[in-house]
């Protein structure tokens, strides 16, 4: 799985390997083998970051700043970005090391795969995912990130009130989305069964989003609520 332009991957990275990768912040890049978990496994998150904050988490980073973004404007948050990109990873971090933000750490995991092995169910207060590919080839379209075994994933790692925002500009993926997400167990559609959000929760704009509104394209919206009465069990078990 990749994310559409080249610098929104979640899978597989396709690109050549970099002649010569950035060094990296240390503190900010954290790999999965060394992070403190407790007797059964899970992840210690609050003291990865040294503080207890809800968690926060982008799902195919890239190069944007939209994750500093929003992590400079609420330093009560604990923000965690996935990107698969090691060359990605490096670039983005430099970007944090250079705006001094304390509250973000990045993964550099496939996201399928590694959320579970991460994070506890109920325990992530958001998931943002801004312009997954749309793999528009008929054959390729099984590939896509947003189908219906994510979606029972991701809602099982969302706490109680917790929610997923989309963007994307490719109208038929944007609908697909939009069903599959509606149709999911304990996801609430904010702005009504089958009708897209007129703004997004968070008004940073990606790099890629930017680019295209000044084109005249259309940005799909969708904005999700994990309802109370559904927990894990209802859910996807990982």
């Amino acid at each position: 799985m990749r994310w559409r332009d080249s610098s929104r991957r979640i899978g597989l990275d396709v690109d050549s390997p970099p002649t010569q990768v950035p060094e990296l912040p240390p503190s900010f890049e954290i790999l999965p083998e060394h992070l403190p978990r407790d007797d059964k496994g899970s992840v210690l998150w609050t003291e990865v970051f040294e503080v207890s904050r809800p968690l926060q988490v982008e799902i195919g980073v890239g190069t944007s700043t939209f994750l500093i973004d929003i992590a400079e404007r609420n330093p009560g948050i604990n923000f965690v970005g996935i990107e698969y990109s090691a060359k990605r990873v490096a670039k983005f971090l430099k970007k944090v090391n250079h705006r001094g933000v304390s509250n973000i750490r990045m993964l550099r995991v496939e996201a399928v795969q590694w959320i579970p092995k991460l994070f506890s169910c109920q325990s992530i207060a958001h998931f943002h995912i801004n312009h997954p590919d749309p793999w528009p080839k008929r054959r390729h379209q099984k590939k896509r990130f947003v189908n219906r075994e994510n979606s029972l994933l991701l809602a099982a790692f969302l706490s109680s009130g917790g929610g997923i925002s989309l963007r994307t500009d490719f109208a038929e993926y944007a609908q697909q989305m939009l069903e599959v997400l509606d149709q999911t167990p304990g996801l609430t559609n904010l702005s009504g069964p089958g009708v897209f959000a007129s703004i997004p929760r968070e008004p940073t704009r990606t790099l890629y989003e930017t680019k295209f509104l000044k084109a005249g394209v259309q940005i799909f919206y969708l904005e999700y609520e994990k309802t109370a009465r559904h927990g894990p069990g209802t859910s996807h078990a990982p």
